[in-house]
């Protein structure tokens, strides 16, 4: 794949769509994630909301792929992909929601959403895009980040349940990273609304086998309607997001979508200090202000 500097991606006749999608889904999944915020707040559980969540996506992608009824040119690729993309992705979200039980969002949403270093590296060293000056700064950035955020002493959580929120966030961050990989090959080389339809299958039955066994134990199940209600309606602003993610990626360089996409977090931490009132001391501050930097730094 030719590389992509910044110059050459202005020029690209499909700029302003592809951009279009990526802040449109910057957006939804933004408020997407404040739901995960919303769910660890009201003691929701993490099982009962993703299963409902996913499975909305699933169901409902599944419905729009029979009505379109596309022709897949390797179905044992979307298979594999689906597979691969559903294992991450689950592993990403019940880390991710269960490390806000124990980290502050100002915290966990930055250092989850530097999974973009790995990305931007992937796309660099496997799919031959090159690396500015400017993004070799934004991963020192992201290093940075990682270190200030990580050592907050300000947390509004017990210090018991620190190193286990830190550890699950670095876990989300992991597997977030290799879930938006997958998401580029699917992008590429197969139906966009099939994959989603199996992802979120594969997804499904992944979070019924293990959630309970990774987090019953240690959880009270909580209101079962509002996290009925909860993972609904993350299900259907992520159906909106991850189409328009994926289409950002079939047109854009993975290397600058997945940055765009990446700032989601601002959306959960501005809306969790206005309605949680968590704070945004300077020590937070600054470690945002990284993150900021960083992602805008990668995008060059």
């Amino acid at each position: 794949m030719r590389g992509f500097t910044l110059s050459a991606v202005q020029r690209h006749p499909v700029m302003e769509t592809w951009y279009v999608y990526s802040l449109s889904a910057l957006v939804l999944m933004g408020l997407q994630r404040f739901l995960y915020k919303v769910a660890a707040s009201k003691n929701c559980s993490t099982f009962r909301t993703t299963f409902v969540f996913m499975a909305t996506v699933g169901v409902l992608a599944g419905a729009v792929t029979l009505i379109r009824r596309p022709e897949i040119a390797d179905p044992g690729f979307l298979v594999f992909i689906s597979l691969a993309n559903s294992l991450t992705f689950a592993s990403a979200t019940l880390c991710h929601i269960q490390a806000l039980k124990y980290v502050p969002v100002a915290v966990a949403y930055p250092l989850i959403r530097m999974n973009i270093v790995l990305v931007v590296l992937f796309a660099v060293f496997f799919l031959q895009e090159s690396l500015a000056l400017q993004q070799v700064l934004g991963l020192l950035f992201s290093l940075a980040t990682v270190w200030i955020l990580g050592r907050d002493k300000n947390s509004d959580f017990q210090v018991s349940g620190r190193a286990r929120g830190l550890l699950l966030v670095f876990l989300a961050m992991l597997a977030g990273g290799l879930s938006a990989i997958t998401c580029k090959f699917a992008a590429d080389y197969t139906d966009i609304w099939a994959f989603m339809a199996l992802s979120y299958i594969f997804s499904t039955l992944f979070t019924l086998a293990l959630a309970p066994r990774m987090f019953a134990a240690s959880q009270d199940p909580g209101p079962g309607r509002l996290a009925l209600g909860i993972g609904l309606l993350m299900g259907l602003l992520n159906l909106a997001g991850f189409y328009l993610f994926l289409r950002a990626l079939a047109l854009g360089p993975l290397s600058v979508v997945a940055v765009v996409n990446g700032m989601n977090f601002l959306v959960p931490v501005l809306l969790a200090a206005i309605f949680f009132r968590e704070r945004l001391d300077a020590y937070r501050f600054l470690g945002l202000a990284l993150a900021v930097a960083a992602l805008w730094l990668l995008r060059a």
